[in-house]
């Protein structure tokens, strides 16, 4: 997509470093932070669905944890294990 628009690409870097984003950030004019804030915040959409999802698969595992560990006392306390 930057090729297509004559933007850089951020270059590829290590996500544990996000100084290197950041330098890449700063050295932009303000066009091209314009031209490219939609982009930014269209994945930003992207990260805050998906881990709205993944906090739900979180909370249905403590759900389902809560349960097992209730049924496995329930079990011990019947003397059936």
């Amino acid at each position: 997509m930057a090729e297509e628009t004559g933007e850089r690409p951020l270059r590829d870097t290590n996500f544990d470093e996000p100084g290197a984003y950041l330098d890449d950030i700063d050295a932009m004019s303000l066009e091209e932070l314009e031209t490219r804030l939609p982009e930014a915040q269209e994945a930003l959409d992207t990260i805050e669905a998906k881990l709205e999802e993944l906090m739900g698969f979180r909370d249905a595992a403590l759900v389902c944890a809560a349960a097992m560990a209730a049924r496995l006392a329930a079990l011990k306390q019947a003397g059936v294990m």
